[in-house]
């Protein structure tokens, strides 16, 4: 029987090391990034939206 091991917490350990950066440089960064994310999800959402609702140009 294999022997199940709890990761989890150095995942979480991983985690808070990636999304908090130790440099101003990387945060900010990690920032512009997490911008983009929001504006292209929101675009693909409206996009999305439009398409069910038949307004595609």
């Amino acid at each position: 029987m294999p022997k199940i091991v709890d990761i989890s917490v150095q995942d979480d350990l991983e985690m808070d090391d990636m999304s908090q950066p130790q440099n101003p440089q990387a945060a900010q960064f990690m920032e512009q990034k997490r911008r983009l994310k929001r504006r292209l999800d929101d675009y693909f959402e409206q996009r999305e939206l439009r398409r069910a609702l038949g307004l595609d140009d």
